[in-house]
């Protein structure tokens, strides 16, 4: 697939404002594990397993944790995202299904146009093309074609329990911090400083 001129003027924009954000915010998640032993081994530093694939302009993004647990139905993560998200990470705990997307292009832009920094699917999502020309960093366990239920069923700002944060001691719970790069994901119960 080729780019227009005007496509990759926008796509290289998108890259600076999600670099600037790293810069000024997100903790390389190699560096926090190296000078943070001792919250690693007490379990306020947890390592998420490297199950994630990577989506979205943003290869790094961090910011307090939004928990949301539903399964194979989006109804809640849309109302979530249409809130002032204010640099926040939604961690959508789908139950690992591989069998529908809960988060798909529109609600990628959606993420992206009311601030929220991530979105962390234990799931699947669908519009990989849209959702990679969104600003915004996503990881989800892969993609599939079709959408979700429309019930509206699940909980908002629960403990949830996705890749392994268990085995290390404890749920991931709203307020929480996550930082998200390349290398893979923490979750922090405070702020790490950089």
């Amino acid at each position: 697939m080729f780019l227009t001129s005007e496509a990759c003027l926008l796509e290289t924009a998108v890259s600076k404002i999600c670099n600037r954000r790293y810069m000024a915010g997100v903790v390389a998640t190699a560096e926090a594990c190296d000078s943070n032993a001792a919250l690693l081994a007490s379990g306020d530093l947890r390592v998420l397993q490297p199950v994630f694939q990577i989506y979205g302009q943003c290869r790094s993004f961090s910011g307090p944790v939004v928990t949301l647990k539903v399964f194979e139905d989006n109804v809640l993560v849309r109302e979530l995202l249409e809130t002032r998200g204010e640099g926040k990470v939604l961690v959508i705990d789908g139950g690992g299904s591989m069998r529908c997307a809960l988060v798909g292009g529109n609600l990628g832009q959606l993420a992206h146009n009311n601030g929220w920094s991530g979105i962390v699917v234990n799931g699947c999502i669908r519009d990989v093309d849209e959702i990679n020309g969104c600003g915004i960093g996503v990881r989800a366990l892969g993609s599939h074609p079709l959408k979700s239920n429309k019930k509206g069923h699940g909980d908002k700002h629960v403990p949830v329990y996705i890749a392994g944060v268990y085995i290390a001691g404890s749920f991931i719970r709203d307020g929480e911090w996550l930082y998200a790069d390349s290398d893979g994901i923490l979750v922090s119960k405070s702020e790490l400083s950089i």
